[in-house]
């Protein structure tokens, strides 16, 4: 009779924690007072989190549109709100990993570039052209379905991006003994399939009912692609993965996500 509540409890506090974790949203501290905790479990929650970090941007998209914002502006104005929100958490971890990849010819220089607070020629290259592609793929969809399913997309893209890391983070080892991701340990199974179950059923649902299904499929393979790809670079590059290829990694499947949706548009159905 008890084991459903307990289960919802159990669930929100961990996606109270992750949004913490991932975001600069205030979360009360009565989540954080729990026994066992540790993000390794709480990374199960990161699509619901990410759903969360998603609903301002997308309402800063419906107004701005609504007051006569061109599409291209609103959808920029979203993403910084978004980058604003989480502390380009995930931007500066795709910068690290740039520079890092871009500017040394060895695994351990790669390492320790990417230590590296400073960013450098690649860092900002990356950092702009995500910001860019991102903005872009956000205003193509308001211009062709509208704002309000633009900022549905925005949600379905910022839950699934994120649930992605959890999959990313438990397929690789960890490259950095005693880095962030390798002091919280790798997630268990159950919160790897709980991150993917969670993430794809929004994306899917909320995605195909403001865009189509042709679209969200089609975002959904450009994404599961790109990350396969990104995950043997790292592997080749590194040798697994660190916290900088979580945060590079969300980027990576969020622009996927969508050019998915984007793409789609000018396909007839």
């Amino acid at each position: 009779m008890n084991e459903a509540p307990k289960a919802f409890s159990a669930l929100f506090g961990q996606t109270m924690r992750a949004t913490a974790f991932l975001s600069r949203l205030p979360v009360p501290p009565q989540h954080f007072a729990e026994d066992g905790q540790s993000m390794r479990d709480d990374s199960a929650a990161f699509a619901f989190a990410g759903t969360l970090i998603g609903i301002l941007p997308a309402l800063a998209l419906v107004l701005l549109t609504t007051i006569g914002v061109p599409p291209f502006m609103s959808a920029t104005f979203a993403v910084m709100a978004m980058a604003a929100i989480t502390g380009a958490l995930h931007e500066d971890g795709l910068g690290d990993v740039a520079d890092g990849f871009g500017g040394a010819s060895d695994r351990e220089s790669r390492l320790e570039i990417m230590k590296d607070s400073r960013i450098g020629t690649y860092g900002a290259i990356a950092v702009a052209g995500t910001l860019l592609l991102r903005s872009a793929g956000l205003g193509a969809i308001v211009a062709a379905h509208g704002s309000l399913a633009a900022a549905f997309a925005l949600i379905a893209v910022a839950a699934c991006s994120r649930a992605a890391i959890v999959w990313f983070w438990a397929s690789l080892p960890s490259a950095r003994p005693g880095g962030v991701a390798d002091s919280a340990g790798s997630p268990r199974e159950s919160a790897v399939s709980m991150a993917a179950i969670s993430g794809l059923a929004i994306f899917a649902v909320v995605a195909t009912a403001a865009i189509g299904f042709l679209n969200a499929a089609i975002a959904i393979l450009l994404a599961i692609a790109a990350m396969q790809g990104f995950s043997r670079l790292c592997m080749r590059m590194l040798g697994g993965q660190t916290g900088d290829t979580l945060g590079a990694c969300q980027q990576i499947v969020e622009i996927l996500l969508y050019t998915g949706l984007a793409l789609g548009i000018a396909i007839p159905t």
